[in-house]
């Protein structure tokens, strides 16, 4: 169940967001410069990415722990990985502060700061807050959100006065991050460049451990056909009380390459996994129609979740630059929506 905020709670964050605003941190850093607070365990620890310093949209995102931060590295990586800025952008998971203009803001947005008091003036002069979640619309934050916002914006705020005492320079380009760290043993707050966790987007392999599924694929029909296979992101809002708030769903899509028709295009729930989804359509595919000789894929991130399959049914499977159906089929889409 969704809990709203306080007013207060929201004064204090507005207080803190604000604090930083004066200290200008998009004049120093770049949205690719991190900056990262641990107080915990490594995997826990928040990343800061600043954005503005072109001077276009001023604000920060707060990336908490090692598999939010992964979504950074996406979409960093989006045109390596071959993916659509839509879907990286939409894969996000952070909270996001910005500076705006009034127009960017909901109805909630606005009365919040109405009610605090503060009056802005301006291009990128508003400030309001985003909830990123794979899945999900960006949407405004609940209570617990407003909660570790806070605590992440005084960090930050901290970590921004230690970086101006640091004598040693950061080498951002070379993969180091500036790292705030609390020792326990000596409770106290230790600074300085430390190399990022990682450098590129992390994907695993999906793997199938049931045996007599496998050998179920291995043993199923052939079917002389070539198939696009493709996920994709709608980018529209879905309302539903059984949502904790507006969904994002995406699709699994098959299609016959040299048709362009569409085979399959199954729509996923919020917290589904994408890539299991798609899988498990081809498996279904297998089963009911046959082992297709060839498997065409835009991106890495699908290929490694068809890949067990494809080696056990021995199709070949091909990482291509475009899919044709799936772009007409998308294309048509949009026109529709």
């Amino acid at each position: 169940m969704r809990k709203e905020a306080t007013i207060e709670q929201w004064k204090e964050l507005y207080e803190s967001a604000t604090r930083l605003k004066s200290m200008k941190p998009w004049e120093t850093f770049w949205d690719l410069d991190i900056i990262a607070v641990q107080n915990g365990e490594e995997e826990d620890t928040v990343f800061y990415s600043i954005l503005g310093h072109g001077g276009t949209c001023y604000g920060i995102s707060v990336y908490e722990g090692y598999e939010a931060f992964n979504t950074f590295m996406m979409l960093t990586m989006q045109d390596q990985l071959n993916l659509p800025t839509g879907y990286a952008m939409y894969s996000q998971k952070n909270l996001t502060c910005y500076w705006g203009n009034r127009e960017e803001l909901t109805e909630k947005q606005r009365s919040v700061i109405k009610e605090l008091g503060y009056k802005y003036r301006g291009k990128n002069q508003w400030l309001y807050f985003l909830s990123f979640e794979p899945g999900y619309r960006p949407y405004n934050l609940d209570q617990d959100e407003v909660l570790r916002m806070t605590e992440h914006c005084q960090n930050l705020e901290l970590a921004l006065q230690c970086y101006e005492d640091m004598k040693e320079p950061v080498d951002f380009a070379s993969g180091e991050m500036f790292l705030l760290a609390f020792e326990k043993g000596k409770k106290k707050w230790k600074s300085g460049a430390a190399p990022l966790p990682f450098t590129c987007f992390q994907f695993g392999n999906l793997i199938i451990t049931d045996e007599e599924l496998l050998a179920e694929l291995e043993t199923s029909d052939r079917y002389d056909v070539i198939l696009e296979m493709e996920t994709a992101i709608s980018g529209f809002s879905v309302n539903d009380k059984k949502y904790k708030k507006p969904a994002n769903p995406a699709f699994c899509m098959i299609a016959d390459a040299e048709s362009g028709m569409m085979l399959r295009c199954e729509i996923q729930d919020p917290e589904e996994d994408v890539i299991a989804a798609l899988a498990e359509e081809l498996v279904g595919f297998i089963l009911n129609v046959g082992i297709p000789k060839e498997i065409r894929v835009s991106n890495i991130l699908v290929e490694a979740g068809l890949e067990q399959i494809c080696d056990v049914c021995g199709i070949k499977l091909r990482r291509v630059k475009r899919l044709q159906a799936m772009e007409e089929f998308l294309d048509g889409m949009e026109r529709f929506m």
